[in-house]
C-alpha cells in the first residue's frame, strides 16, 4: 500500500513537472499571435505602447522587474 502511494506522489509530480514544462512555448506562441499590429501584447491586453516596467520586443512587451 505504502508503495502505491509513494508510486502516485511520483507520477503525479511528473506530470506536474511535464506540464510546467511544456507550457510556456505554446503560451508564447500565442502571445505572439494574439494582437494585430501595430498593437502589441503586454500584461494579458494588446496595447500601443510599452507600459512602464516593461521591455519592448517586438510584437511582446516583457516585464522587467524594477528592482535590479
Amino acid at each position: 500500500m505504502l508503495r502505491l502511494v509513494a508510486l502516485g506522489i511520483i507520477l503525479a509530480a511528473a506530470a506536474t513537472i511535464l506540464v510546467v514544462a511544456l507550457r510556456p512555448p505554446l503560451l508564447r506562441a500565442q502571445e505572439d499571435t494574439y494582437c494585430r499590429p501595430p498593437l502589441k501584447f503586454a500584461a494579458g491586453a494588446c496595447v500601443a505602447r510599452c507600459p512602464a516596467g516593461y521591455e519592448d520586443r517586438g510584437q511582446t512587451c516583457v516585464f522587467r522587474s524594477l528592482s535590479r
